[in-house]
């Protein structure tokens, strides 16, 4: 099973399991002029085979003219289009074979790979519950099972569902990953690097891991070991934006602005509608006290993500700094409208009625901060301060 990933920011790393390719026991009858249905198969299968999706498509298509309905055939044909990256056309035709093999796990979870890939994650969750109901062992669907909900921060079912993929599959990597992932997301780093490095013991070339990796130095403060993975990343995959976007993040980290902005401006390059390099360009900004270049950069992330709660306290903070408190108000108000117990939300909207003069108001967020605060040492620590201010 191929990989295909990167990642290193808020959201998580691109990942393309290689569709299932169902090369059994063909089910066209020999009769007649029907033998070039056979051949136009074989002749797709070959061409996926040796990565050559277009011309699998091509074939693929030419099968059902001679044998229209076939369910190896579309089955075979939604995994080049998947391969092609068109989604869409990949569910039509996974669901046709699903017509025909309603308990067959392999479609199910061929299935539930496209609509992942296609955003229909609630639809996705259903299709790999399926292929697990039918084959509780079937490592590749608790793999891709556990990822989905990793992006959906069910991190408590992504656990389990990953730990079960290494019980049943040691020697699977992604799940190693993946599982790292999760930790990492979760604020344990040392559990996180420890199945990292046991995923890319098995696959040093897998991008998800290098790009895990740097994550999980980058939340622990290892700025310097964050960017060497992320720069191999880029030497597996040079196109690889989420890397860049890394690569920016750490450099703004370690006081490096020109480097910063230029690995930032190359994921944007690279991927037009992506927030998170918007909002990673924002905070570059703000550090160089650019405050109007980090409101553009700020406002683009919210323009490409509907309530993306961190771009708005990124707007909040820049208006804060200027003086627009009125502005500053309406943007924290929004960030707490869609994450009301969002720490750092209630954290900056404290400071701005500290900074306004409203002790009273200021110590009711920071009191709210506090109780939310979990294990983030940083925003404790900032919290203390905040609160021997309003004492003095």
């Amino acid at each position: 099973m191929g990989l295909k990933a990167a990642g290193g920011s808020d959201n998580l790393p691109r990942m393309k399991y290689v569709i299932i390719l169902l090369c059994g026991a063909f089910s066209i009858a020999l009769f007649s002029c029907k033998d070039l249905a056979l051949e136009y198969y074989n002749r797709g299968i070959d061409a996926m085979e040796t990565d050559d999706p277009a011309a699998a498509v091509e074939n693929f298509e030419k099968s059902l003219e001679y044998r229209r309905g076939d369910p190896d055939v579309h089955a075979n044909l939604g995994a080049a289009y998947y391969a092609l990256g068109d989604y869409d056309a990949a569910v039509d035709h996974f669901k046709t074979a699903l017509d025909a093999h309603p308990s067959d796990p392999v479609v199910h979870y061929n299935l539930a790979e496209a609509y992942a890939a296609a955003g229909s994650q609630q639809t996705a969750a259903r299709e790999y519950q399926a292929a697990i109901r039918l084959k509780e062992d079937f490592h590749e669907a608790l793999t891709g099972y556990g990822k989905l909900l990793l992006e959906m921060g069910d991190y408590e079912e992504a656990e389990k569902q990953l730990v079960h993929s290494i019980t049943v599959k040691p020697t699977y990597e992604p799940a190693y990953v993946y599982l790292g992932w999760v930790y990492a997301k979760t604020g344990k780093v040392n559990q996180a690097t420890y199945y990292l490095y046991r995923g890319l013991k098995t696959d040093p070339n897998s991008i998800a891991g290098r790009l895990g990796l740097g994550s999980a130095f980058y939340e622990k403060g290892l700025y310097d070991e964050a960017l060497a993975e992320y720069e191999k990343a880029i030497v597996l995959d040079d196109g690889n934006y989420e890397a860049y976007l890394g690569i920016g993040r750490c450099h703004t980290a370690l006081g490096n602005p020109e480097s910063a902005e230029k690995a930032l401006r190359k994921a944007i390059e690279l991927k037009v509608e992506y927030p998170e390099a918007h909002l990673a360009l924002g905070d570059l900004y703000f550090k160089q006290k650019e405050y109007a270049g980090a409101a553009t950069a700020y406002r683009l992330a919210v323009q490409q993500r509907d309530g993306y709660v961190a771009a708005y306290l990124g707007l909040g903070k820049v208006f804060t700094a200027t003086g627009d408190f009125a502005d500053a108000e309406e943007n924290f108000t929004k960030a707490l409208h869609i994450a009301p117990d969002d720490p750092w939300a209630l954290f900056q909207t404290g400071e701005l009625y500290r900074i306004m003069g409203d002790a009273a108001r200021a110590r009711i967020y920071f009191d709210k901060a506090l109780a939310n605060a979990g294990t983030d040492e940083r925003l404790r620590a900032l919290l203390s301060e905040a609160f021997d201010s309003l004492d003095k």
